[in-house]
Protein backbone atom coordinates (compact mmCIF):
# COMPACT_ATOMS: atom_id res chain seq x y z
CA UNK A 1 0.00 0.00 0.00
CA UNK A 2 1.25 3.38 0.36
CA UNK A 3 1.33 6.13 -2.07
CA UNK A 4 1.66 4.81 -5.83
CA UNK A 5 3.67 6.70 -8.17
CA UNK A 6 3.31 4.12 -10.95
CA UNK A 7 1.58 4.85 -14.51
CA UNK A 8 1.00 1.33 -14.86
CA UNK A 9 -1.15 1.28 -12.05
CA UNK A 10 -3.48 4.00 -14.30
CA UNK A 11 -6.05 2.78 -16.93
CA UNK A 12 -4.41 2.22 -19.83
CA UNK A 13 -5.94 5.17 -21.85
CA UNK A 14 -5.50 7.65 -19.06
CA UNK A 15 -1.49 5.85 -18.97
CA UNK A 16 -0.73 6.09 -22.71
CA UNK A 17 -2.07 10.24 -22.47
CA UNK A 18 0.34 10.63 -19.36
CA UNK A 19 3.46 8.90 -20.99
CA UNK A 20 2.59 11.18 -24.22
CA UNK A 21 2.31 14.64 -21.40
CA UNK A 22 5.39 13.56 -20.15
CA UNK A 23 7.79 13.21 -22.98
CA UNK A 24 6.46 16.53 -24.30
CA UNK A 25 7.43 17.98 -20.86
CA UNK A 26 10.83 16.16 -21.37
CA UNK A 27 10.81 17.67 -24.99
CA UNK A 28 10.16 21.25 -24.04
CA UNK A 29 12.52 20.98 -20.97
CA UNK A 30 9.70 21.30 -18.77
CA UNK A 31 9.87 18.92 -15.68
CA UNK A 32 7.55 17.40 -13.69
CA UNK A 33 7.03 14.31 -11.26
CA UNK A 34 4.56 12.18 -10.65
CA UNK A 35 3.37 12.33 -7.51
CA UNK A 36 0.11 9.57 -7.22
CA UNK A 37 -1.22 7.58 -9.11
CA UNK A 38 -3.79 4.45 -8.23
CA UNK A 39 -4.78 5.02 -4.80
CA UNK A 40 -6.38 2.65 -2.00
CA UNK A 41 -9.55 3.49 -0.60
CA UNK A 42 -7.21 3.08 2.84
CA UNK A 43 -5.34 5.55 1.29
CA UNK A 44 -8.42 8.15 0.64
CA UNK A 45 -9.52 7.15 3.77
CA UNK A 46 -6.51 8.15 5.44
CA UNK A 47 -6.66 11.36 3.47
CA UNK A 48 -9.95 12.54 3.99
CA UNK A 49 -9.17 12.06 7.74
CA UNK A 50 -6.70 14.55 7.88
CA UNK A 51 -8.10 17.52 9.72
CA UNK A 52 -11.58 16.08 10.41
CA UNK A 53 -9.99 13.49 13.41
CA UNK A 54 -7.58 13.63 16.06
CA UNK A 55 -3.73 13.62 14.91
CA UNK A 56 -3.70 9.84 16.84
CA UNK A 57 -6.84 8.57 14.48
CA UNK A 58 -5.49 10.33 11.49
CA UNK A 59 -1.60 8.54 12.05
CA UNK A 60 -3.53 5.25 12.75
CA UNK A 61 -5.31 5.65 9.68
CA UNK A 62 -2.55 6.65 7.82
CA UNK A 63 0.11 3.95 9.15
CA UNK A 64 -2.61 1.17 8.83
CA UNK A 65 -2.30 2.43 4.68
CA UNK A 66 0.97 2.64 5.07
CA UNK A 67 1.58 6.08 4.75
CA UNK A 68 4.34 8.14 6.82
CA UNK A 69 2.86 9.37 10.03
CA UNK A 70 2.42 13.41 10.29
CA UNK A 71 3.03 15.98 12.94
CA UNK A 72 0.08 17.52 14.72
CA UNK A 73 0.72 20.87 12.46
CA UNK A 74 0.04 18.95 9.05
CA UNK A 75 -3.03 17.99 10.37
CA UNK A 76 -5.21 20.09 8.05
CA UNK A 77 -7.48 18.98 5.86
CA UNK A 78 -6.40 18.06 2.46
CA UNK A 79 -9.12 16.06 0.52
CA UNK A 80 -12.83 17.07 0.61
CA UNK A 81 -13.69 13.58 -1.24
CA UNK A 82 -14.30 10.43 0.28
CA UNK A 83 -14.44 8.70 -2.61
CA UNK A 84 -11.71 9.53 -5.34
CA UNK A 85 -11.06 8.74 -9.05
CA UNK A 86 -7.31 8.46 -7.81
CA UNK A 87 -9.10 4.89 -6.40
CA UNK A 88 -8.97 2.84 -9.89
CA UNK A 89 -6.76 4.32 -11.68
CA UNK A 90 -8.62 7.44 -13.54
CA UNK A 91 -6.70 10.76 -11.84
CA UNK A 92 -3.33 11.17 -11.41
CA UNK A 93 -1.54 14.22 -9.14
CA UNK A 94 1.67 15.71 -10.87
CA UNK A 95 3.68 18.58 -10.49
CA UNK A 96 6.84 20.65 -11.50
CA UNK A 97 10.09 19.48 -10.52
CA UNK A 98 12.16 21.97 -8.69
CA UNK A 99 15.21 23.25 -11.05
CA UNK A 100 18.26 21.68 -9.84
CA UNK A 101 16.77 19.31 -7.26
CA UNK A 102 15.82 16.19 -9.02
CA UNK A 103 12.83 14.64 -7.67
CA UNK A 104 11.56 17.41 -5.40
CA UNK A 105 8.12 18.90 -6.00
CA UNK A 106 7.82 22.48 -6.59
CA UNK A 107 4.74 22.79 -4.67
CA UNK A 108 5.11 26.78 -4.42
CA UNK A 109 5.62 27.25 -7.94
CA UNK A 110 3.97 30.58 -8.85
CA UNK A 111 0.65 30.45 -11.00
CA UNK A 112 2.01 31.17 -14.45
CA UNK A 113 4.34 27.18 -14.04
CA UNK A 114 0.76 25.81 -12.81
CA UNK A 115 -1.00 27.16 -15.69
CA UNK A 116 1.53 25.84 -18.10
CA UNK A 117 1.13 22.38 -16.96
CA UNK A 118 -1.36 22.33 -17.23
CA UNK A 119 -2.40 23.61 -20.73
CA UNK A 120 0.11 20.98 -21.74
CA UNK A 121 -1.56 18.13 -20.44
CA UNK A 122 -4.56 19.64 -21.48
CA UNK A 123 -3.19 19.24 -25.21
CA UNK A 124 -1.96 15.74 -24.78
CA UNK A 125 -5.67 14.87 -23.86
CA UNK A 126 -5.83 15.36 -20.08
CA UNK A 127 -8.80 16.98 -17.97
CA UNK A 128 -6.29 19.61 -15.94
CA UNK A 129 -8.97 20.25 -13.31
CA UNK A 130 -8.07 23.18 -11.66
CA UNK A 131 -7.86 24.67 -14.90
CA UNK A 132 -9.98 27.19 -15.75
CA UNK A 133 -12.04 27.96 -12.05
CA UNK A 134 -10.15 31.47 -11.96
CA UNK A 135 -9.10 30.79 -8.98
CA UNK A 136 -5.24 30.89 -7.12
CA UNK A 137 -3.36 28.20 -5.55
CA UNK A 138 -4.90 27.12 -2.24
CA UNK A 139 -7.70 28.55 -2.83
CA UNK A 140 -10.18 25.90 -4.38
CA UNK A 141 -7.68 24.73 -7.17
CA UNK A 142 -6.48 21.34 -7.21
CA UNK A 143 -3.76 21.82 -9.21
CA UNK A 144 -1.63 18.98 -9.36
CA UNK A 145 -4.95 16.62 -10.23
CA UNK A 146 -5.45 15.37 -13.82
CA UNK A 147 -7.95 12.99 -15.42
CA UNK A 148 -8.59 11.74 -18.80
CA UNK A 149 -10.53 14.36 -21.19
CA UNK A 150 -14.17 13.36 -21.41
CA UNK A 151 -14.94 12.93 -24.69
CA UNK A 152 -17.85 15.43 -25.43
CA UNK A 153 -21.13 13.44 -27.00
CA UNK A 154 -21.35 13.73 -31.14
Amino acid sequence: MGVNRSIDALKPELAAAVRIFLTRCDEEKFPVLIIETDRSQAVQDAYYAQGRQSIDVVNQLRQAAGLYLIKERENTIVTNAKVSNHTGGKAVDMAPEIAGRPGYPWWNAPSWVWERMGLLGEKCGLDWCAGGWGQTWGMGWDNPHFELMKQEAA
